[in-house]
C-alpha cells in the first residue's frame, strides 16, 4: 500500500500508541501482574486499531467485490507442496476504492464530511500487490473476524467461514482522533509463512501539524488455539521502513493475546509488556459510527521498545478514539514468474 497525501506541501512516508506525549496519557485503566485483573475499568471503553496491530476486521457486507474467474481457490492450501517453488500474490486483484482519510489540525471529522478546508491532510490509499512465499489463511480470516465483531467496513471479500477460501487480509488503516495520527498497515513478506502473518505499520503523528512526524512498527501474528491470537510487536526508531537485511532495528515491544467477543460489540485482550509480564486485560470496542473504534494502549518508547512508567512505578497506558478505518482483502493468486532473491526454491 502506497499513502499519498496533500497538506501544506507534506509528504506522507508513513497503529497503536508508542506515544511519547506525557500530557495526553490518561493512567486509570491499568493494572499491575499483581493487582486483580476484572473490574470497572474493564466496562470502560479503551481507545485506539492495528495490524495490529491494530484491531483489523470487516463487515459482514463489503464495499468492494471481485470477479470469481479472478480466484485461485487452491492458493487457500497452505500446505501446498507448489509453495516453495511458487509466491502468493495478495492484493491487486479487487478493484478498491480510492478510499480518503480526512485528517483536520482540530482532529475533528464528521462522516459524510467533504468539503476540505486550508489546513486538512488528504490521504489516498492505493492498494498494491505484494508477494510472499506462504500466507496463513486461518490468521487472516481470524484477523478479519475479531474486527468484524466489531463493525469496520471492509474493502474486498468476506471469507467464507470454511476456512477453505483464498480470502487474505492485505493491510489495514485508521485514524486515531486522540493524538491525531494516522496508521496504515499491510502485509509484509519478511516474516509471513505458513503460521505467523508479519505487518508492518506507517504512523503519520500529525500532532503538531508543523512538525510531522513518521515512525513503524511492526506485529507478527500467530493462531493461539482456543483463545484467539496473539500479536507480537516490535517498534523502529526510524523514518523509513527497515529493509529485508535491516530486521535488527526492530525493538521488541512485548505482545497482546485477543480473543473475539462474538458479541457484535467487543473483543478481550491481554498485553503483557516486553518483559513478558501481563500488565492489562480488557476490552476493546465498537464505536458509535461506522469505522469507529475505542482502544487502549501501552506506551512504548520507541527507541527501545521498554513501556514507558509513571511515578509509581506502573506502566502507562493512552486511551484512543479511531475513526474512518478500513479493512483491505483480496483473493490469493499463484505466480509461476516472480522470484524472490532471498527465497529458496526447488529445482
Amino acid at each position: 500500500m502506497d499513502v499519498k497525501a496533500i497538506s501544506n506541501s507534506l509528504n506522507i512516508q508513513s497503529f497503536e500508541g508508542n506515544n511519547k506525549k506525557t500530557t495526553k496519557k490518561q493512567n486509570n485503566n491499568h493494572y499491575s501482574e499483581q493487582q486483580k485483573m476484572t473490574s470497572k475499568n474493564s466496562s470502560k471503553a479503551m481507545r485506539n486499531m492495528m495490524l495490529g496491530l491494530m484491531a483489523l476486521g470487516a463487515t459482514a457486507n463489503t464495499v468492494t467485490s471481485c470477479a470469481p474467474d479472478d480466484v485461485i481457490a487452491e492458493a487457500s492450501s497452505s500446505s501446498s507442496s507448489s509453495s516453495s517453488a511458487n509466491a502468493t500474490i495478495i492484493g491487486g486483484g479487487c478493484h478498491h476504492h480510492d478510499t480518503i482519510t480526512i485528517i483536520k489540525p482540530d482532529t475533528i471529522y464528521m462522516p459524510g464530511d467533504t468539503i476540505y478546508m486550508p489546513g486538512d491532510t488528504i490521504i489516498h490509499t492505493e492498494i498494491k500487490p505484494i508477494y510472499v512465499k506462504d500466507y496463513p489463511f486461518h490468521i487472516g480470516d481470524s484477523l478479519i473476524a475479531q474486527g468484524q465483531n466489531i463493525g469496520i467496513p471492509i474493502d474486498g471479500p468476506v471469507p467464507d467461514g470454511s476456512g477453505l477460501d483464498s480470502v487474505v487480509y492485505v493491510g489495514s488503516k485508521a485514524h486515531n482522533r486522540y493524538d491525531n495520527k494516522f496508521y496504515e498497515s499491510s502485509v509484509d513478506s519478511v516474516g509471513t509463512n505458513k503460521r505467523e502473518l508479519a505487518v508492518v505499520t506507517k504512523v503519520l503523528d500529525l500532532y503538531d501539524s508543523k512538525n510531522p512526524k513518521t515512525s513503524f512498527m511492526k506485529s507478527v501474528v500467530t493462531d493461539v488455539p482456543g483463545k484467539g491470537i496473539k500479536i507480537t510487536r516490535y517498534v523502529a526508531n526510524t523514518d523509513r521502513k527497515p529493509e529485508d537485511d535491516e530486521q535488527y532495528l526492530w525493538n521488541y515491544a512485548g505482545y497482546e493475546v485477543r480473543t473475539n467477543g462474538r458479541d457484535r460489540k467487543q473483543n478481550i485482550r491481554s498485553i503483557f509488556d516486553n518483559n513478558n509480564n501481563l500488565v492489562y486485560r480488557g476490552n476493546y470496542e465498537k464505536g458509535t459510527n461506522p469505522g469507529s473504534f475505542l482502544y487502549g494502549s501501552l506506551i512504548i518508547d520507541e527507541e527501545t521498545g521498554e513501556p514507558i512508567y509513571d511515578e509509581n512505578g506502573n506502566p502507562e497506558f493512552a486511551q484512543y478514539d479511531f475513526d474512518q478505518s478500513v479493512v483491505y482483502s483480496d483473493y490469493a493468486k499463484r505466480s509461476d514468474d516472480y522470484k524472490h532473491p532471498g527465497w529458496k526454491y526447488e529445482d
